[in-house]
């Protein structure tokens, strides 16, 4: 297995290329769904799928980087890992499918959503004609997205940030206001009016690679939230526990899982790994959105706000990669002893 030393890469299209290498090397299959968008780019953009065991196996893990595209190279890092060490040591009748770059486009420009600006992980409903309106949300809009990131409108946006944490708690901004909203495209959180591309493109990718199967699970890795380095399993496949952050957010990728038919309920898992505190990370969100939006990526200062939104959700010491791996790994070594019908340990 590859050391997690020499895992990790520097942007999407270096995590591309050393994913489908080493996939290669282990004689492993690749599939390859090109972004439709991919002709913006220098090099194709694209979601790439390595199976590892029998297309007939009876329970199937998927893997999954890069649903934030800002996260695709905390992701990639231990998927790489994956790719030897599953292949050497797979519980039997089980399946191990990685999904590298999920939100492929969101992966390439290093920011959260897709093309149109949608969060995949509030994109999943089954019905776009009766979406939610979130009242917290509106409360805040014009303060998380200012038209100005510089000066006075800047500084008239964190205050109005800072008056709502005070008046209402920190609680409430993690729960209700980033919990998704539909009414404004151009905000942050924003879940779509219809599914997107890489949505469809995962259903179908779930559907082909669970058809024959007893049972499937996902792991669908994470970073942003929670203590430094800290892998929180989050099991989307129960009733969330009280006051915890993720609580109200609904349309998890994870449940795309339920588009499968397979007889057994699917184990959902997401692995959110801590960075930095939550408002340096929705600064970074933040900046991103404004970039977008407003201002020239290409400047001196969209560069920055580019490396501080990077910087936020991957932190580049050997202890947080080392505990990202490892972790990583010990969480899909449970789900699929789960899988197999093993005491649950997860």
């Amino acid at each position: 297995m590859i050391d997690f030393r020499d895992c990790y890469s520097a942007d999407y299209f270096e995590a591309r290329e050393r994913f489908l290498k080493h996939a290669k090397e282990l004689d492993l299959p690749s599939e390859t769904f090109l972004h439709p968008q991919s002709s913006e780019f220098d090099q194709d953009v694209a979601v790439d799928v390595v199976r590892i065991g029998s297309i007939e196996a009876k329970y199937v893990l998927f893997v999954t980087s890069g649903v934030h595209g800002t996260e695709l190279t905390a992701g990639s890092g231990p998927q790489l890992q994956m790719l030897s060490h599953f292949n050497e040591s797979l519980p039997a009748d089980t399946a191990l499918v990685l999904v590298h770059a999920m939100n492929a486009y969101g992966s390439a420009k290093l920011t959260r959503t897709d093309e149109n600006n949608v969060d995949p992980n509030r994109n999943i409903r089954a019905d776009f004609s009766k979406l939610p309106v979130n009242e917290s949300y509106r409360e805040l809009h014009s303060a998380l997205c200012p038209k100005e990131w510089q000066g006075e409108g800047r500084e008239k946006a964190d205050a109005g940030i800072t008056h709502y944490v005070e008046e209402k708690g920190v609680l409430a901004l993690t729960q209700d206001v980033l919990q998704g909203q539909y009414e404004y495209p151009d905000g942050i959180f924003y879940g779509g009016k219809t599914e997107s591309w890489c949505v469809s493109n995962f259903t179908q990718i779930v559907k082909d690679h669970a058809k024959d199967a007893d049972q499937i699970a996902i792991v669908d890795i994470h970073t942003g939230v929670g203590p430094y380095g800290f892998g929180e399993v989050m099991r989307v496949d129960r009733p969330a526990p009280a006051d915890v952050e993720w609580e109200n957010i609904g349309g998890f990728v994870c449940d795309i899982l339920d588009r499968a038919d397979c007889p057994k309920a699917p184990i959902k898992i997401l692995l959110e790994f801590g960075t930095y505190e939550f408002d340096r990370v929705l600064t970074g969100l933040r900046g991103d959105n404004w970039l977008r939006h407003h201002g020239d990526p290409q400047s001196s200062w969209g560069r920055q706000i580019k490396r501080n939104l990077r910087d936020a959700l991957f932190a580049n010491d050997e202890k947080w990669l080392g505990d990202i791996s490892r972790q990583s790994l010990e969480v899909c070594e449970a789900t699929l002893q789960e899988l197999k019908g093993a005491s649950e340990t997860i």
